[in-house]
C-alpha cells in the first residue's frame, strides 16, 4: 500500500464508531518497516514535510532492530538449538547470515551480556517492538494520563473511481510524551468487518507534546494475494499505539483509534 505521511496543521473534531482490533502479522516477509519522524507543528517551517524513513542512524537503530528482529530472533534460536550456547556474543551473532543482523545482534548482546541476551531470546510470544525495548535498542517511555488524541479524520474525495487515490487526513494532539510504538492503518470493505484488512504499520520512537497532521495517500489500484479493491464502500481505520497495536506485553497500549470511509464507484 502506497502510504505517504506529511506534516501540516491540526483542525476540527470528528467522532466515528471504531472497529475492534484485528490481529495481523506485524511485519510481513519481505516488507520493510517505515519510520515516522514527525515534529510539532510549532517547529515546522514548511506546510508539506515528508517524514517517512526506512533506515538510517541514531534513533533509526530502533527501526532497524524491529525490521531485522522478525527473522533474526528465530535464526538465533535455531543456532542455539543446533549448536548450543556459544561462548561469546561475536561468535553467536557471527553465525547470522546477514551483516545487518550481525551488527544489530552484537549491539544488543554486548550491551546486555550474553546470558541476559539469551534469556530474552527464549521468551515466548515476543513481538518486535517489545524485543527491541528489552535489548535497549528502542526507548521506553510509559506515557501516563491522557497521551494522544485523534482530533479529526477526514477522507477525500468521499467517492472515487477504481484505481484512483484518496487522501486520509488525520489531525492528532499529543498531550504527554509518548514512547516507542506504531501508527497502524487498516482498510477493509465496510460491509465485511471480519475480513483481514489491508494493513500498513509505521514505527514511532515517541512524540513530544504538540499538534500534528498526517496525510495518508491510499492507492486503490493496489492489490495483494488476499485483498483487492472493488466497487463499494470502504473503511479506513487509523490506530495510534504504544508498543505494537494489540500487544499484551508491558509498555503497550492503544492511545486512540478513529475511522473514516470512502466509496469506489466503478
Amino acid at each position: 500500500m502506497k502510504l505517504l505521511l506529511t506534516l501540516c496543521i491540526a483542525v476540527s473534531v470528528l467522532a466515528i464508531a471504531v472497529r475492534p482490533w484485528v490481529a495481523a502479522k506485524y511485519l510481513p516477509a519481505g516488507k520493510k518497516i517505515q519510520m515516522l519522524d514527525a515534529r510539532p507543528v510549532a517547529e515546522t517551517t514548511s506546510m508539506h514535510i515528508s517524514h517517512t524513513k526506512e533506515n538510517g542512524v541514531g534513533l533509526d537503530l530502533c527501526g532497524v532492530c524491529i525490521q531485522v528482529s522478525v527473522i533474526m530472533v528465530n535464526e538465533l534460536l535455531n543456532i542455539i538449538a543446533n549448536e548450543g550456547i556459544l561462548g561469546e556474543c561475536s561468535t553467536l551473532c557471527g553465525k547470522l547470515p546477514q551483516k545487518l543482523e550481525q551488527e544489530v545482534c552484537d549491539a544488543a548482546c554486548i550491551g546486555l551480556g550474553l546470558d541476559e541476551f539469551i534469556k530474552i531470546l527464549e521468551r515466548t510470544d515476543i513481538d518486535p517492538i517489545y524485543y527491541c525495548e528489552l535489548v535497549r535498542l528502542c526507548p521506553i517511555v510509559d506515557c501516563q494520563g491522557q497521551c494522544l488524541t485523534i482530533r479529526s479524520l477526514n477522507v477525500t474525495p468521499s467517492a472515487v473511481a477504481l484505481g484512483k487515490t484518496v487522501v486520509t487526513k488525520v489531525n492528532f494532539q499529543v498531550l504527554n510524551q509518548t514512547g516507542t510504538g506504531m501508527t497502524r492503518v487498516d482498510i477493509y470493505p465496510s460491509d465485511d468487518a471480519k475480513m483481514l484488512p489491508l494493513q500498513q504499520d509505521f514505527l514511532e520512537v515517541g512524540y513530544a507534546p504538540g499538534n500534528y497532521e498526517a496525510n495518508i495517500n491510499i492507492d486503490t489500484s493496489e492489490q495483494t494475494q488476499f485483498f483487492e479493491y472493488r466497487p463499494g464502500a470502504y473503511t479506513v481505520q487509523v490506530w495510534f499505539c504504544e508498543g505494537e497495536c494489540g500487544s499484551q506485553h508491558p509498555h503497550s497500549k492503544i492511545y486512540d483509534v478513529r475511522n473514516g470511509t470512502f466509496v469506489i464507484t466503478n
